[in-house]
């Protein structure tokens, strides 16, 4: 039996072929994912809320998704993954694949409040998101528990200035849009607060209407029932102006706190590297969406006004708030 002779390989062969493959797998892994915009969208979109369900900002996602399910023609499932302030739901978004069906209906407090806090945050907001439209801005109402012995916002501070820790707060967590009202009515009256956090919104003025906690901030359709019904007292609106959603309720302007605005600031991200063909579509879906008169309506009845805008006006507002609560969260004032 006649055996043919093996060619022994090569070794700088093996080298080059193995050079050949590494330079291929990198070269794919450097070419950004891209999903097909042309039939965008042709499946259900997840839009990710960072809090529980029941709070403004769930509330307000709710309306949109029905909206832009209209507008896109496709169904927008809200998904709500509370936890850790919204760090929990926006790391989740962060590591979605950037094909527009998984979006995060978005507060300025967990992108520009969060980073300066001692809560883990796994995301850069400059880098890791693409930044698609605001949504819309709720200014939230100054309440306390009817126990509470301060009738008006200026009763409330003295009461506060007496006895620093003793007022206890109730927010959706560290970063969240009542944790904000919080800090910035701490640095505006010079008062100290006891921050209690809570899951959502709605559980947080749960509490204040069974005592456990003294106060909270937040938008009209969760505390105005209770206001009305008199298990809460409706002490300023923090805002330069009267809602007609509370129209009795002053605003800290008139009462002379005109930098005590307070309020949930949100609008629609993704992932970073989103392509720009599916996020101009789905910026002139959320500005069609928020000239509708329905929608309107709907946004009016919640205490929140429409705020349509462009992927760089968005992303220039987290930026400036970055700083803002760079400078207020700093060192030594956490």
């Amino acid at each position: 039996m006649q055996v043919r002779p093996t060619r022994p390989t090569c070794p700088h062969r093996r080298r080059s072929l193995s050079s050949m493959a590494s330079l291929a797998a990198a070269m794919l892994l450097s070419i950004p994912f891209t999903a097909n915009a042309t039939g965008y969208p042709d499946k259900p979109i997840t839009l990710v809320v960072p809090f529980g369900a029941g709070g403004i900002t769930d509330l307000i996602a709710r309306a949109t998704g029905k909206a832009l399910s209209e507008q896109l023609g496709q169904s927008v499932v809200v998904e709500n993954r509370p936890g850790a302030g919204g760090n929990i739901a926006a790391d989740f978004v962060r590591r979605a694949r950037p094909d527009g069906y998984t979006l995060m209906f978005a507060t300025v407090g967990v992108l520009a409040v969060n980073p300066h806090t001692d809560v883990k945050v796994n995301f850069d907001s400059a880098k890791d998101f693409t930044y698609i439209s605001l949504v819309g801005s709720t200014p939230f109402l100054v309440v306390v528990g009817a126990d509470v012995p301060a009738n008006t916002l200026p009763a409330l501070i003295k009461l506060a200035q007496r006895k620093p820790d003793a007022i206890s707060v109730g927010t959706a967590g560290v970063g969240s849009a009542p944790y904000q009202g919080m800090r910035i009515f701490q640095d505006v009256a010079k008062v100290e607060f006891l921050h209690v956090p809570f899951k959502s919104g709605a559980e947080s003025v749960t509490n204040v209407v069974s005592g456990q906690v003294n106060m909270t901030f937040e938008a009209t359709p969760q505390v105005m029932p209770f206001v009305t019904s008199g298990k809460l007292r409706a002490l300023a609106v923090a805002s330069p102006h009267r809602l007609s959603t509370a129209p009795q309720v002053p605003s800290t302007a008139e009462l002379g706190f005109p930098s005590l605005v307070s309020g949930s600031v949100a609008g629609l991200i993704g992932p970073a590297g989103l392509d720009p063909a599916i996020v101009k579509k789905l910026n002139a879906a959320v500005a069609k969406v928020a000239a509708d008169p329905k929608f309107k309506a709907t946004l009016i009845a919640q205490g929140t006004e429409p705020a349509a805008s462009s992927p760089e006006q968005f992303r220039k507002l987290i930026s400036d708030e970055n700083q803002r609560w760079s400078a207020l969260l700093g060192a030594g004032n956490k």
